[in-house]
């Protein structure tokens, strides 16, 4: 069964984390809007701020979404409201969904007890094809998995930007990986071998983000 992502990245309306995350509980975490999208196929909705010493704004936030239903995505999202409650958390946004990539290598391994960090890092950039970004990424996923459990990797999952009825298939891929060490992260990333097939995986420059849990309380599922 394919699972689809839908990100949403931007900038908080609200002028604080505090009040966004008031907002954002009293809108998307409603018990009532909570229990539609879930009726439509929203198996998961989690939320994300800058990490710390990254280069990205305080005042950029991300949400992560998993899906099964497409078509109740696209319901949800079509209501009016569900919209003008997506304005009152975000100034300006940036959703996209993903479609799982079709052969590309990923995992999903248990954390340890007591490992409670979670580090999210996004890459997203366009490939030259499908099949090169293939044969490429899967190498490099596959080799360098042992190196990554080790430095605290948790899951590795690849996505292409979902296209519109009867066009071409997109080349813009996201990867999501999730850590529960950054500085095990940051090492890897760094890895030359790591480094030399990142290069060759993209077109152009992709860009890159590292994300982790806000503080307080959030409502998520």
């Amino acid at each position: 069964m394919p699972i689809y992502l839908l990100a949403i990245r931007g900038t908080l309306a609200p002028d604080t984390l505090e009040d966004a995350r008031k907002v954002h509980n009293e809108t998307a975490g409603a018990p009532a809007n909570v229990a539609a999208a879930r009726s439509l196929g929203d198996l998961s909705h989690l939320v994300y701020t800058p990490a710390p010493q990254s280069s990205l704004g305080a005042e950029e936030f991300l949400i992560l979404d998993l899906w099964n239903n497409p078509e109740g995505l696209n319901q949800f999202f079509s209501n009016p409201a569900v919209q003008e409650q997506a304005g009152l958390i975000f100034a300006e946004r940036d959703p996209v969904v993903w479609t799982p990539a079709d052969g590309f290598a990923g995992y999903h391994l248990p954390a340890p007890h007591g490992k409670n960090d979670r580090i999210v890092a996004l890459v997203r950039g366009t490939v030259k094809s499908r099949d090169a970004a293939r044969s490429i990424h899967n190498s490099l996923t596959d080799g360098l998995l042992n190196k990554a459990r080790l430095a605290g990797a948790l899951s590795h999952d690849a996505y292409f930007r979902m296209a519109p009825p009867d066009a071409p298939a997109s080349l813009e891929f996201f990867v999501v990986d999730v850590w529960m060490d950054g500085s095990g992260m940051g090492e890897l990333y760094q890895d030359p071998e790591y480094g030399r097939g990142f290069q060759e995986l993209f077109a152009g420059q992709p860009t890159t983000s590292v994300w982790t849990h806000p503080a307080s309380e959030w409502v998520e599922w």
